[in-house]
């Protein structure tokens, strides 16, 4: 690899806020990051729209809207792929779950799992930044005829749901903090 190849490979591009922005709006699925129900960190995948510099997702009574409402300093993280490059946007926000008035886009937000999920949150951004790399996996390097090319497109491997050491996976969730 020359000094050039490095320096495409190894170079991270920080985004501006508008480019965090434009990408959001673009993603079709997001991740928010909230403490959980038992106090440990939680993640939930949720479908997402952009309007008038705020984040909303719909969801039902459970696990996200309670730990919203008890605990409304969150995390969003989207990204994606384009081309030859990786992205990720992070927004701090403090959410909220808003009535529905003609600004919740409701109709505009189209949930993955069914369900109502006629209750939407509104997140308002702290703070937002992103970056962007090469992939390394894209880097051009030269393949003789004969060599096989991993797929990018990789179907995910199971992993077996195994009890915790030590736990009895029928006595429910149980305390692990110091």
């Amino acid at each position: 690899m020359s000094r050039d190849d490095e320096s495409i490979t190894d170079t991270i591009e920080h985004l501006t806020t508008a480019e965090c922005w434009r990408l959001l709006e673009r993603a079709d699925l997001g991740r928010l990051a909230m403490e959980g129900t038992d106090g440990a960190p939680d993640v939930f995948p949720v479908n997402h729209v952009v309007r008038s510099g705020h984040l909303y997702f719909r969801t039902d009574p459970g696990s996200k809207l309670s730990g919203v409402v008890r605990t409304p300093t969150v995390a969003f993280e989207a990204d994606g792929w384009d081309g030859a490059f990786r992205w990720s946007v992070v927004m701090r926000a403090a959410a909220s779950a808003v009535r529905l008035l003609d600004d919740a886009p409701l109709d505009e937000i189209a949930p993955a799992q069914a369900g109502d999920k006629s209750i939407v949150v509104r997140l308002v951004p702290t703070s937002i930044s992103g970056r962007r790399f090469r992939d390394a996996r894209t880097v051009s390097t030269p393949v003789s005829s004969d060599d096989e090319v991993p797929s990018i497109d990789r179907k995910p491997v199971h992993i077996p749901r195994l009890p915790p050491p030590g736990g009895d996976v029928t006595s429910g969730p149980r305390d692990h903090r110091p």
